[in-house]
Parts: C-alpha cells; structure tokens; sequence
C-alpha cells in the first residue's frame, strides 16, 4: 500500500525542474522495454496520479492507485498494490514506477505482482539507487531532518537487495540498467552543466547512478510426464519334459 503523504510529496516534487526531466528519461526507459511487449493488461502503478503509458502495443491500461484523487485517468483502479483485483496468471505487464521506493509492503506488492503475472510475464522496476550522489544527499537530508521531502522520503531500496527479494518472490532477473549519474540539482541550469557526468559515465555502465531500470519475467517450471514403464508378469512355467518309453506303455 502507498504511503498517501510520500505521494503527496513526490507529485509535488515532479513538477520542479529535477522531477520533470528525470520523469521524461524515466518514461523513455519504460517505453524501451514496453516496446517488443504485446499482449492485453498492462498494469501501472506510480505516485503520479496521472502518469500514462501510451506508446504499447497493449489492448488495455490500467493505472492502479490507492485512492481515487481529483483529476485522475478514467482507467484508475482503486486498490492496494498488495491486493490487486485480478485474476492470477492474466497481467501481460506491470510497470513499478517508484512504487517500492514508497511502499509499506514492498515484499507483498512483488508476490502480488508475481501471482497476477501470466507465465513468462514481464514486470518492469524503476527505483532509486541507494549507491549514487542521490543516496549521498538522502544520508543528509536525514542528518538535517530533510527526509520529509521528496524524493528523501522514499525507501531507496538497494538493487542486489531486490535481487534476493525477486528470487522470493519467484521472478528472474533479465536485464539491469543505470542511468542519471548527474547529481541531484533543482536547478536546471546546474543540471545542463553536470550533463557531462552522465556522457562520460552511461557507456561505463557503472552501478553508481541515481536511478536502476530492472526487467524482470514470470518463469514457470514445466513438468514434462514421463510415461510409466510397466513391467510384464513374469510366470513360472514348468520346463516339459519328453515322456520315456515306460511312461508310454502304462
């Protein structure tokens, strides 16, 4: 279940200029892997009331949220993401955007996305990377009392930490990625001048940056029945024997 003021804070924070650039990357990212994906559900779950995914090949959206809020898409459903109102085995593809960085439940909210995860399903995971400058600045933001603002009051949960909950949860990791290695700077002046950090960096693909991209699927073992061999009845039968001459006469 979402924390109702960590939303809050972090909607407010995705209007300042950090929020609306790091959103448009972010919504790159998740396009990249929507992209090969086809099927019917896609399921989205994120602090935004409003965030949308429209470029799928998906027949439906759906965009689940913990309370109905003013101004949301008519495809909002209204749920905790630890009790999701669908069947088991019918989601194509869920979308975390920064849902477990704010989640009171974060283990429940992966079963819960495994159990409605078709086989071979894909669940795409964007989080903030406790290992970065923006991890740096949330260990301030505690020392000065900051971490009632966004994005300071999220979790920021460790992606080798995520790994191991995955695995719980029965879901294996395809790919891994990093991206936003510029610090966390309000102004977007500041941030154009640091853009070199990133350039320099993303090729190294190095695990430092602000943000992880994780795909993960649905596998299901397959049991393949093996045809019982049935071993024929073995019967003892006496050997025949030749009757002698004597046996003949009697």
């Amino acid at each position: 279940m979402l924390d109702d003021q960590s939303r809050q804070f972090f909607q407010n924070w995705y209007k300042s200029e950090l929020g609306e650039t790091l959103l448009q990357l972010e919504l790159a990212e998740i396009t990249k892997e929507l992209d090969p994906a086809v099927g019917y559900y896609l399921v989205a779950q994120s602090p935004l009331k409003d965030f949308t995914l429209n470029e799928h090949r998906l027949r439906e959206s759906i965009l689940v949220a913990p309370v109905l809020e003013f101004g949301a898409p008519a495809n909002t459903v209204v749920a905790r993401a630890s009790e999701l109102p669908f069947e088991a085995d019918g989601v194509d593809v869920h979308v975390f955007h920064h849902t477990l960085d704010i989640s009171a439940t974060p283990h429940d909210d992966l079963r819960e996305a495994a159990r409605t995860l078709l086989p071979s399903g894909k669940l795409v995971i964007i989080g903030f990377n406790p290992l970065s400058l923006w991890g740096f600045c949330r260990l301030f933001a505690t020392l000065f009392k900051q971490r009632g603002k966004a994005p300071w009051c999220g979790h920021f949960i460790a992606h080798q930490r995520l790994e191991d909950w995955l695995k719980v949860a029965g879901l294996t990791l395809e790919t891994k990625r990093f991206m936003f290695y510029e610090p966390p700077l309000q102004s977007g002046k500041w941030l154009g001048r640091f853009s070199w950090v990133d350039t320099m960096l993303k090729p190294l693909k190095l695990p430092f940056s602000g943000i992880y991209v994780m795909t993960v699927t649905k596998q299901v073992k397959r049991f393949i029945p093996l045809k019982p061999r049935w071993s024929g009845a073995r019967v003892r039968v006496p050997p025949l024997s030749k009757p002698t001459a004597k046996e003949m006469k009697e």
